[in-house]
C-alpha cells in the first residue's frame, strides 16, 4: 500500500521545503527555473532533496558495447559459470539473513531461480554452442526474461524482473559489465531516477549518497519498494514516463509522503521541505527514546507491538526497538535448501534459540507455508499454473501430515518449558475452510503434551492466519475453536481484489485500505470479540504509524511489524483516542473507494 507520513499530526498543510547546499540555492535563484511537479505513488516514506542522477540500464543480454572475450574450452567456461553461481548463492543467502522478513523472501525466491534447471540448462547449451560463460548467461537470462514477459499469466510474467536480477548478479560475478556499476559511487545527495530498479540495483546502491528514488514505473509492493523501505530511502513510483525526460544534474525533491517528485522547487517550497524533514527526524528520535515503554492509548488500553521475524538479523531488532515478543516467525528457511525435512530435535533447537531473544514475551510460529511458488525438493509438489491458488500452506501440510506433526511436536516440547507469559503460539496458514481447522486440531490433539500445555499449563495457543476472504467470512465459525486470530493483510488484499501485488499493471489495486478488505478485517475482529480472543495483524500496513487509529478502531488489539517500525508504531498508538478511532473506522467502512479512506486518514491530522 502507499506509505504515508509517520504520524498524521506531522502531515503538512502546504507545500514543504528544505534548504539545499548554498551552491544549489544560488543556482536556483540565478536561473529561476519553473517548478515541475510529477505525481506518483508513495512507496517508501520520507523526504529526499538533491540532484537527479538518471539511470538507464542496458538490456540483460546487452554487452554494454564491449566485445566478448574469446570463449575458452566449454568445460572451463561451464566451471566458470558454476563458480559464479556459487558466489551468487552465497551472496543471496547473506542478503536473506540480514534483511527484514519481506526482503528475505525476495532473496529466497532469487535463490530458487538461480538453481532452476531451465536457466542452468540454457546456459549450458549456449556454452556448448561456443559462447563464453558471460555471454551465455546474458543470452539465457535475456531469452527467459522475454519469454516470461510475454506470458499471459501475470504471476509468471511478473517473474521476469526476478530472472533479470539473478542474471545481473551472475554477470557481475563473471566479471562482465552490469548496469549497477553505474550506481556506485554516486555523488552526495543523489536522487536516483529510473524507469524501474531490480533488487540487484537497489542492494548495490551507494546508500550513503542516495537520498531519494523516483521511478517511472513499479509499485509500492514491488521488491524495490520493499528494499527501499528497509534501507530508509524515500521512494516515489508510478510517476509516469514523463520523468524520464528529466536530465542528470537537475535539482529536485522526492516526497515519499505524498508520492510526488518536484523538480527545481521554488525557495518557499524548498524551505518547507527542510522543516518537514526536521520534524520527521525529531519524531523518529522521540519514538526511539520511548521504545521500551508500553504502547498505552490515552484511554489506558494496552496494545502489544511485536516483531515479524524471518532471519537471525530480525531477532536483533527485538530488544533495541522495544518489541514485546515475536508476532510472526516464518519457518520456511528451516525446510528449504536441504534434501530432507528437519527432524523434531533440529526444529526444537532452532525454536529454543529464537525464543531466547523474546525477553520473556510470546513467540508466534507460523506453520510451514510452502508450495509451488516456494518448493522444497523432497516434497515434489505438482506443477501448478498458479501456485498462489494451489497446494500450499495447510493444504500441503494436510497432505503430508507427518511434517505438520513433527513441527508441532517441536513447539509443544518447547511449550513444556516456558511460562504462560512467554507462551508459544502455533499459527495455521492459508486456512480457507472450517474443515481445515478441524482436521488440524484433530492432528494436534494426538501429539503427546498438547492438551497439557494448551489446557492446563496455558503455555501453548493455537491460532488461524486470516489471509483469504473465505477465512474472514467464516471466522465466526472457527474463532471459538482457537485461541487467537491473526490477519495477513498482504495476501488478504491480493486475494480479495484479484490483483498480484508484484504485477505493476494491477498491484496498486491490492491496497489493504480498500473498503472490501477493511470490511473483511472488521468481520474478523467481530468474530474475535464474540469468541473472547485477541485479533492481531501482521501485514505491511501494520507498520504504517498513520494507519494505527483505523486499525485499532476496527478492533485489532495486537500489532506485529518489522523491527525498525516498532518504536514509530508504539508512539502512534500512544496518541490514539479509542472513541475517535472507532468513529473513524465506522466512517471508513461506509466508504466506497480506497482514495476516500486515504483522505480520511489525512484529514485526522
Amino acid at each position: 500500500m502507499p506509505c504515508t507520513w509517520p504520524h498524521p499530526a506531522l502531515t503538512p498543510t502546504r507545500p514543504l521545503r528544505r534548504s539545499a547546499p548554498s551552491s544549489n540555492r544560488q543556482r536556483v535563484k540565478a536561473s529561476k527555473p519553473v517548478q515541475q511537479l510529477f505525481h506518483g505513488l508513495s512507496a517508501a516514506p520520507g523526504v529526499g532533496i538533491g540532484n537527479i542522477y538518471k539511470y538507464a540500464p542496458v538490456a540483460p543480454d546487452d554487452t554494454g558495447g564491449t566485445s566478448a572475450p574469446p570463449a575458452g574450452d566449454p568445460e572451463e567456461e561451464w566451471e566458470r559459470f558454476l563458480a559464479a553461481r556459487l558466489l551468487v548463492d552465497e551472496e543471496l543467502a547473506r542478503l536473506a539473513q540480514i534483511g527484514q522478513t519481506a526482503t528475505a523472501e525476495i532473496f529466497l525466491v532469487h535463490r530458487e531461480i538461480l538453481h532452476d534447471s531451465t536457466l542452468t540448462d540454457a546456459v549450458r547449451a549456449a556454452i556448448d554452442a561456443g559462447s563464453d560463460a558471460t555471454r551465455a548467461t546474458r543470452q539465457a537470462t535475456g531469452e527467459l526474461v522475454r519469454l516470461f514477459q510475454g506470458l499471459s499469466d501475470q504471476y509468471f510474467a511478473s517473474r521476469a524482473t526476478d530472472i533479470r536480477d539473478v542474471g545481473q548478479r551472475l554477470v557481475f560475478r563473471l566479471g562482465g559489465i552490469t548496469p549497477a556499476r553505474q550506481l556506485n559511487p554516486l555523488p552526495d545527495d543523489t536522487i536516483l531516477l529510473a524507469e524501474d530498479l531490480t533488487a540487484f540495483d537497489t542492494t548495490h546502491l551507494d546508500q550513503a549518497h542516495v537520498v531519494g528514488i523516483a521511478l517511472a514505473a513499479s509499485t509500492p509492493t514491488a521488491h524495490t519498494a520493499i528494499l527501499a523501505r528497509s534501507l530508509g530511502i524515500p521512494l516515489v513510483c508510478s510517476a509516469g514516463a514523463e520523468i524520464l525526460q528529466l536530465h542528470t544534474g537537475m535539482f529536485g525533491v522526492v516526497d515519499g509522503i505524498r508520492g510526488r517528485l518536484l523538480v527545481d522547487p521554488d525557495e518557499e517550497t524548498l524551505e518547507q521541505y527542510e522543516l518537514t524533514r526536521s520534524r520527521l527526524r525529531r519524531f523518529q528520535a522521540e519514538a526511539l527514546s520511548q521504545s521500551h515503554e508500553p504502547a498505552l492509548t490515552p484511554d489506558g488500553e494496552r496494545i502489544p507491538v511485536r516483531v515479524n521475524v524471518n532471519s537471525r538479523e530480525d531477532l536483533l531488532h527485538i530488544h533495541p526497538n522495544g518489541a514485546e515478543g515475536i508476532g510472526l516467525l516464518r519457518t520456511e528457511n528451516l525446510f528449504q535448501h536441504r534434501t530432507s525435512p528437519p527432524t523434531v530435535s533440529e526444529q526444537l533447537a532452532a525454536y529454543q534459540d529464537v525464543h531466547s531473544y523474546t525477553n520473556n514475551h510470546s513467540l508466534t510460529v507460523r506453520l510451514l507455508d510452502i508450495g509451488g511458488d516456494k518448493p522444497v525438493p523432497y516434497l515434489q509438489p505438482p506443477a501448478e499454473a498458479n501456485p498462489f491458488l494451489g497446494v500450499r500452506g495447510i493444504r500441503l501440510l494436510l497432505r503430508h501430515p507427518q511434517m505438520l506433526i513433527d513441527q508441532a511436536q517441536a513447539l509443544i516440547e518447547l511449550a513444556q518449558n516456558v511460562s504462560p507469559v512467554d507462551r508459544i503460539r502455533i499459527l495455521i496458514p492459508m486456512i480457507s475452510k472450517v474443515n481445515e481447522v478441524r482436521q488440524t486440531l484433530e492432528l494436534l490433539e494426538e501429539i503427546p503434551g498438547y492438551r497439557h500445555c494448551r489446557r492446563k499449563l496455558g503455555t501453548l495457543e493455537v491460532g488461524v492466519l486470516i489471509e483469504v476472504p473465505s477465512a474472514a467470512l467464516l471466522a465466526h465459525h472457527f474463532a471459538p475453536q482457537v485461541d487467537f486470530l491473526s490477519i495477513g493483510t498482504n495476501d488478504l488484499a491480493q486475494y480479495t481484489l484479484a490483483a498480484d501485488r508484484v504485477n505493476s499493471a494491477v498491484a496498486t489495486l491490492a491496497t489493504p485500505l480498500d473498503p472490501s478488505v477493511l470490511r473483511l478485517i472488521a468481520l474478523t475482529c467481530e468474530a474475535g470479540r464474540a469468541a473472547g480472543i485477541p485479533v492481531a495483524i501482521c501485514g505491511e500496513v501494520a507498520g504504517d504509524p498513520s494507519v494505527q487509529p483505523l486499525l485499532l478502531g476496527l478492533g485489532l488489539n495486537e500489532i506485529s511489524v518489522a523491527g525498525p517500525a516498532v518504536p514509530l508504531v508504539k508512539s502512534a498508538i500512544r496518541r490514539v483516542d479509542m472513541d475517535a478511532a472507532r468513529e473513524l473506522a465506522a466512517t471508513a467502512l461506509k466508504c466506497s473507494r480506497a482514495q476516500e479512506i486515504h483522505q480520511l486518514l489525512h484529514d485526522i491530522g
